[in-house]
């Protein structure tokens, strides 16, 4: 209110500064030429008029003070700046109700993503740990089977190694690889090897390519004259061998001389 009132203020003052202006030297005048001195005469007026005008100003402070708290209400409700704004909606018309119904539905919806998010993020936990379990069971099964079926091959710390490559091969490491040779008495011969190495990379699920790069690096005597090509062409051939071709079934990564190894010692019991 204040910041509305300066420019009537102003031009107020203005006139007052040009009455007074003017008074002075109308008296000036007539005191200099008639010897009438206005001062005198207009005095108690000037008091009374400045006195009047303080006194209107002091009470209108007043007023909007005691209206401004609610004293001169007069049983009238005078609303604030900060009154809330109520939205009614209108149930009878339909299309009004379709919207509410919409908003209320894409509201609900963005509440449950998150809870969507986090039951995919826990699936997908259970998935990775499904298979980093199965994984580890596959490779234990090959550390058996490995024992089993080279046991009469190598020599212990010779398949101490193999075992290291069967680690490097089922995880993806093949700078780990290290070459052995086996026994000088009994060597193993390349069918029996490229045998081994499908059986294995079958259940690791490893590329052929894969599979005989593998044997040729670590069997570098027995395989000297063999290329990567030609092993991975030929792995499983239908060569006679100490070691035979194994087909996992439906899934079934376990190893059929095991099975049979393992029916044989409960026979034995």
């Amino acid at each position: 209110m204040a910041d509305n009132n300066r420019p009537t203020n102003k031009k107020a003052s203005l006139v007052l500064a040009l009455a007074c202006i003017i008074f002075a030297t109308v008296s000036t005048i007539l005191y200099e030429n008639h010897q009438i001195g206005l001062i005198g005469y207009s005095a108690p007026f000037i008091i009374g008029t400045v006195m009047a005008i303080l006194s209107c100003a002091a009470l209108q402070r007043l007023f909007c003070s005691l209206f401004g708290k609610g004293y001169l209400s007069f049983g009238c409700n005078i609303s604030t700046k900060t009154e809330a704004v109520s939205i009614e909606i209108n149930t009878d018309n339909p299309k009004v109700l379709s919207q509410t119904d919409n908003t209320a539905s894409a509201v609900s919806i963005v509440t449950q993503r998150p809870s969507y998010l986090e039951k995919y993020e826990v699936r997908i936990e259970e998935l990775e740990r499904a298979k980093k379990e199965k994984r580890t069971a596959i490779v234990s099964t090959i550390h058996d089977y490995t024992t089993y079926i080279m046991a009469e091959f190598f020599s212990k710390d010779e398949l101490e190694t193999l075992h290291e490559n069967i680690d490097a091969l089922a995880y993806g490491q093949p700078e780990l690889y290290k070459p052995i040779r086996s026994k000088e008495d009994n060597p193993i011969k390349s069918p029996a090897l490229r045998h081994f190495a499908w059986n294995i990379g079958e259940r690791l699920d490893i590329p052929l390519i894969d599979r005989a790069k593998f044997i040729k690096e670590i069997f570098p005597h027995e395989l000297g004259n063999a290329t990567i090509e030609y092993l991975s062409k030929n792995l499983r051939d239908s060569v006679t061998s100490k070691i035979k071709i194994d087909v996992p079934e439906n899934g079934e990564y376990r190893f059929d001389c095991m099975k049979n190894f393992a029916d044989r010692k409960i026979s034995s019991c």
